[in-house]
């Protein structure tokens, strides 16, 4: 009985510390906008940015070609 207890005592440790040990889940960026320049699609980020937003520019090829994502910090 005793063996058996502390068998699952060690089993519920490891699960928990491997729940700790994961990153937690990634808010999923969402496309705000796209624009002509990558200076115009960074200075809208900056923006969003100050709002407590975190941005990225990326370049598709499309027209126009920058788009500006954005998610929660």
């Amino acid at each position: 009985m005793r063996l058996r207890t502390a068998a699952v005592s060690a089993g519920l440790a490891i699960v928990a510390v491997a729940g700790l040990s994961a990153p937690a889940q990634a808010a999923d960026w969402k496309a705000v906008a796209r624009y002509n320049s990558q200076s115009q699609c960074i200075d809208a980020g900056q923006q969003y940015h100050r709002e407590g937003w975190a941005y990225m520019c990326t370049h598709d090829g499309g027209a126009p070609p920058y788009i500006l994502w954005i998610k929660p910090i």
